[in-house]
């Protein structure tokens, strides 16, 4: 059975005042219908990008889609006009964004933003569109949402925020869900509460998700297959428990070393993943991760390790699970 979802070679480049910068190269991954699939990866690896390029939302200029190829349910969508995209986003594929201050206009209601997006996809009347609206905010957890369907953004507090842009994303049952970091700058009890929602809505409904994500315990709990990201390429792929008992690439096992756990020995200091992801401007020669890999080889430098079967997942390393990293 083809994917829901087929990213293939993907590669999106930015201009800049300093050149060109190419924030994702070679880009592939699949989503089959009912499936939870994390894209996990520091700050910069690339991941909003590559949900902005499904969701064909990337300015243009600066940015555009230079190669590869993005299959929704068999159609291309790369080709499509702004006008049957927006047709796409919304009814068939939806997308919850980091911040829903942001994402939500501060000068119409959030009942009023709901039942816009009911009315533009599936048709329904002012007054259908209106209980729908109450209703999707009841089966997201808003208590009274007969009072809160006419209150602005800014009355209502940032976990609730985010439900009203959860039940916008899901007001018209879309086959891709595709949420960005959903739980930023919520708090942990929150967090839990609202991953829980998302997770709970996309079983029910038969939603295929694509959860971004820093953290790894979130991919652990709710996603089925993850892949990680780092400076614009996935580096590794699996099933998640295969990624977390038996990691192939060393940055897989740093994300995974980094997590804080509750032990019984006396702690020490958290082991980290020293320097920083390099300039899109300035990368560097062979593996992209080399400089900041303990268990580097000399053809690192010279090479760049593409994604092969190793183990139980997909990795681009040229010296995957070494000893020297256990």
């Amino acid at each position: 059975m083809a994917a829901l979802l087929s990213v293939e070679d993907l590669c999106v480049e930015f201009r800049t005042d300093k050149g060109v910068a190419r924030a994702i190269d070679g880009v592939s991954l699949e989503v089959n219908a009912g499936e939870t699939l994390g894209l996990v990866g520091e700050s910069g690896s690339g991941k909003s990008v590559t949900s902005l390029a499904i969701m064909g939302l990337i300015p243009s200029p600066p940015g555009r889609i230079v190669s590869g190829d993005i299959r929704f349910n068999g159609q291309s969508l790369p080709g499509l006009s702004q006008g049957a995209y927006r047709k796409l986003r919304g009814r068939e594929i939806a997308m919850i964004f980091q911040e829903p201050m942001t994402a939500l206009n501060p000068v119409f209601t959030v009942g009023s933003q709901i039942c816009d997006v009911l009315r533009r996809h599936m048709g329904l009347s002012r007054k259908a569109a209106r209980k729908r609206a109450i209703e999707l905010l009841d089966e997201v957890g808003i208590p009274a949402p007969d009072k809160r369907v006419d209150e602005y953004p800014h009355q209502l507090s940032g976990g609730m925020r985010q439900r009203v842009v959860i039940a916008m994303a899901l007001s018209c049952d879309p086959k891709l869900l595709i949420a960005d970091e959903p739980t930023t700058a919520l708090d942990v009890t929150i967090q839990a509460q609202v991953l829980d929602l998302i997770a709970k809505l996309a079983k029910d409904h038969g939603t295929a998700t694509i959860l971004i994500t820093h953290d790894l315990g979130v991919v652990a709990e709710v996603c089925d297959r993850a892949s990680v990201m780092y400076c614009g390429r996935i580096v590794e792929t699996g099933d998640v428990g295969d990624i977390f008992d038996r990691p192939e690439h060393p940055y897989t096992r740093g994300l995974i070393q980094s997590i804080p756990r509750i032990r019984d020995d006396k702690l020490g200091r958290l082991p980290t993943i020293p320097g920083i992801v390099p300039d899109l401007l300035d990368l560097p020669d062979g593996c992209r991760y080399r400089d900041r890999c303990p268990q580097a080889l000399e053809r690192c430098g010279n090479f760049d390790p593409r994604l092969e079967q190793h183990g139980n997942t997909l990795a681009a390393c040229f010296n995957p699970n070494s000893e020297a990293a256990k």
